[in-house]
């Protein structure tokens, strides 16, 4: 560690990461090895039950810490005592489960940023934003709380992280507390209350380089798709919507490469639209630039994304894409009639079946849009990426507490 002497020591938080293959967790792994590329001395914290390796690749360069133990917090000892009184008010024992699942994470971070006095600390998703904000409270540790969706899902639904009212009180309390709030797009500063909108930076995610690959000239008769096989992609509605299609169009095959909790449900509805044979769940695949390079349109039925990178890869490797016009974090970048085809959601019409069917027969459209794909998608480079990254740091480093 003797190169990271005199080097800026950023702490990179997240609540899970051993075995973990989500976008965010990729993220926060590439994060740390550009950081680390840029000279900056990085320790990753993280709370898993098991220690287990990142699933992704983290520079050796970096240190990587679980701050997880089988120890138990005063506190904690308490909140499972309240749990178990009768009598107990609701409200009293949400507070005393919320102690008891955070309070260790909480205290051993707290201890961290004591001890170690990173620079910065870069929290990843609400999880870990909530804690953190919280441990550095009343130390000089600043937190940038970093979001990876649409920051009303992330911070008002009860079914997304913990669904206790307490959690969702504290996840927006605490950002008072944050040196700055990153989001994916400038268009989501717009949920925050007006006191916190001016600590809203946006930067947004990149595409991978490894996309670099020329197209296949010709295409194969493949509608592509990418992401967690789980609700909030909606793949179930892309299965509905090709078993309309699939008799009229018979050279054509549906290929979805992801994993996930509704893969047993999916493979069910397949065999009961009877569509086996031309919708493909591919299963998790590393070498999707070639799978983009042959396809010939790309579909992403999400209800909403923070950052729909699998569309955004598409889209650079010249695939036009079908998506929903109301998905926030997708239809920042997929335009209807330029660079794919942005469909209405409710109505009596399958919106979905009607845009696959329109590509499938109209080659020329099909290759118009895909032509504007690379350009529509340009902005999203890993230079760009590691700038905004650098100058935010510089920025929140150099400025007094």
């Amino acid at each position: 560690m003797k190169e990271f002497r005199n080097a800026k020591h950023i702490a990179l938080v997240i609540r899970q990461l051993g075995g973990r293959s989500g976008g965010a967790e990729r993220i926060y792994c590439e994060l740390a090895n550009i950081l680390v590329e840029s000279g900056y001395r990085v320790t990753c914290l993280h709370f898993d039950t098991k220690d287990a390796p990142p699933f992704y690749p983290i520079s050796p360069k970096a240190e990587v810490i679980n701050l997880y133990g089988k120890a138990k917090t005063r506190k904690q000892g308490r909140a499972m005592l309240i749990q178990r009184l009768p009598f107990v008010s609701v409200h009293a024992k949400n507070q005393a489960m919320w102690h008891e699942k955070n309070d260790f994470f909480l205290s051993q971070l707290r201890d961290y940023f004591q001890f170690a006095k990173p620079a910065l600390a870069i929290s990843l998703m609400p999880p870990a934003n909530t804690v953190a904000l919280l441990a550095a409270a009343g130390t000089e540790v600043k937190v940038v709380a970093t979001n990876h969706n649409v920051p009303k899902e992330d911070y008002e639904s009860p079914h997304r992280w913990d669904p206790n009212p307490v959690d969702r009180r504290l996840r927006k309390q605490v950002l008072d507390h944050a040196a700055a709030i990153h989001v994916l797009f400038p268009s989501f500063r717009d949920w925050f209350p007006a006191h916190l909108k001016d600590r809203v930076i946006a930067i947004p995610n990149y595409i991978s380089p490894e996309f670099a690959q020329r197209p296949n000239a010709e295409r194969d008769k493949v509608i592509l798709a990418v992401g967690r096989l789980a609700e909030v992609k909606n793949y179930m509605q892309l299965a509905r919507s090709w078993g309309t299609l699939a008799n009229d169009f018979p050279d054509w095959k549906v290929i979805i490469y992801g994993t996930g909790p509704q893969r047993n449900e999916l493979k069910d509805e397949i065999a009961k639209l009877g569509i086996g044979k031309s919708f493909v769940l591919g299963g998790h695949r590393c070498d999707l630039g070639r799978e983009y390079a042959r396809s010939a349109i790309f579909c992403h039925p999400a209800h909403f994304e923070g950052f729909g990178l699998s569309p955004a890869e598409a889209l650079h490797m010249s695939v036009p894409v079908v998506s929903y016009a109301d998905c926030a974090g997708v239809n920042q970048f997929v335009k209807d009639g330029y660079n794919g085809l942005a469909v209405e959601r409710h109505g009596s019409v399958d919106a979905l079946a009607g845009g696959l069917r329109r590509l499938i027969e109209d080659q020329a459209l099909r290759e118009a849009l895909g032509r504007n794909g690379p350009e529509s998608v340009s902005e999203f480079t890993l230079d760009r990426y590691r700038a905004n990254w650098v100058n935010l740091i510089a920025t929140l480093t150099e400025r007094p507490n």
